[in-house]
């Protein structure tokens, strides 16, 4: 009851999800009589992890290539190589989140940075205002899904499963969920709701890869690289932020004011990641010390043996944490229940972390809260209900490719096997 007690009064005075986790924790142990300094013990523990070095270093490298312009260039490739297909300039907004989410990792960073980009444009192209920030924020979700990823860094701490093999893990699934809302758009162009055909630039293709190719051949560094032996995926991640630099200086297109603000979104973000990190900690000790993830698993083995209607509810149960709770939240206080769970019904972990990933970010814009939705509708200028009108069709396509990914793991599994 302490626990609890604690916990919802920190929420109603409006505190941040961390300290409501920890302050809520480090309550019920002094309660029960536990020593203090475990409290720290613990929150150190998760937070002494040499793989979360990797975080910052990703996250600072998308942030260089947003705020030196180079993301015009991706673009710019986008629009030309789509510019033939009904409603290209949309198809352009998901081919562009697709081609960022292999340099950032973070849905909130590319979504807020398209948006910017894609409103104005889109709008002369007689898109609804409302519609730019639902389909940006649709297309933002596979960023913490192909890699690199700072949610399967994450996983990847929190769970001991190989963060290399989480990474190429994600890339046949985030292109499918693409795949999926490109669909939606034919559908929606077809049905008269958006405009069929844009004024395409008359540009070609060659010019627009050229200009585009220092920036794809991030991710192939990184993913090859880690894959190949070169370096580890701490090393891979100082390699991704000092190439990204380096271009974007190169290019003259950053100034020291840009690196040292995005420094500071960084920092600011890292430490509220670790914070987070630090608080489920203990909530996750008090879990195992009162045997709740023995008793959900128990729970789950009276409701069902087959491990698909598992899945199934573990999707939905997943959906719903993860319309109001953030992903890293949201994972760092489930991991710990689901992964036992997951392994008694012998469910691949690598799997499953696609699995939980992709459910966490079709939540984030998912309303009552949507976070990437609000971020993209703040940016855009719209009400965040009308964006929730706009952005239903492509939750529906989602989570078609959620099913599809979850009943086929091969999608997941297929290229991890063939490049070990």
């Amino acid at each position: 009851m302490v626990l609890i007690g604690t916990g919802v009064f920190l929420l109603v005075v409006g505190a941040p999800v961390w300290a409501v986790i920890g302050l809520s924790s480090a309550s019920y142990i002094a309660m029960e009589g536990f020593p203090a300094t475990l409290i720290v013990q613990r929150m150190f523990n998760n937070m002494d992890s040499f793989l979360l070095l990797a975080v910052p270093m990703f996250m600072l490298a998308g942030e260089v290539m947003n705020v030196s312009g180079l993301t015009m260039r991706l673009l710019d490739l986008a629009h030309v190589a789509l510019r033939r297909m009904r409603a290209g300039l949309a198809m352009a907004n998901l081919g562009t989140n697709m081609l960022m989410a292999g340099i950032s990792g973070s849905a909130l960073a590319d979504a807020s940075a398209l948006t910017t980009l894609m409103t104005p444009k889109m709008k002369e192209q007689g898109y609804r205002p409302a519609f730019v920030a639902a389909i940006t924020a649709a297309g933002s979700i596979v960023a913490p899904i192909i890699p690199p990823s700072v949610t399967f860094i994450l996983f990847s701490v929190l769970s001991e499963v190989s963060v290399i093999d989480l990474f190429i893990a994600g890339i046949v699934p985030g292109i499918l969920i693409v795949l999926f809302q490109m669909a939606t758009v034919q559908w929606l162009s077809r049905r008269g709701r958006i405009p069929a055909y844009d004024a395409a630039p008359a540009a070609r293709v060659g010019p627009a890869l050229r200009r585009a190719v220092p920036i794809l051949v991030l991710p192939v560094i990184i993913v090859g690289g880690i894959r190949g032996g070169v370096f580890t995926p701490i090393e891979g991640a100082a390699v991704a932020l000092a190439y990204a630099v380096l271009v974007a200086l190169l290019m003259r297109r950053l100034r020291l004011g840009d690196l040292m603000h995005a420094s500071w979104d960084v920092a600011r973000g890292m430490g509220e990641i670790l914070l987070m990190i630090g608080a489920a900690s203990l909530l996750a000790w008090i879990m195992v010390a009162e045997q709740i993830p023995a008793s959900a698993a128990k729970l789950m083995l009276g409701i069902t043996t087959d491990p698909h209607l598992l899945l199934l509810i573990i999707n939905i149960f997943l959906l719903m944490i993860g319309m109001v709770i953030d992903n890293f939240a949201a994972m760092v206080l489930l991991v710990p229940i689901l992964m036992p769970i997951v392994h008694q019904y012998g469910i691949d972990p690598v799997h499953f972390g696609v699995i939980m990933n992709v459910n966490l970010m079709i939540g984030a814009i998912t309303p009552p809260v949507g976070l990437c939705l609000f971020v993209t509708s703040r940016v855009a200028g719209v009400p965040f209900e009308s964006a929730v009108k706009e952005i239903l069709p492509f939750i529906v396509a989602s989570l078609c490719a959620l099913l599809v990914i979850t009943y086929f793991p091969a999608l997941s599994l297929a290229l991890p096997g063939l490049l070990k």
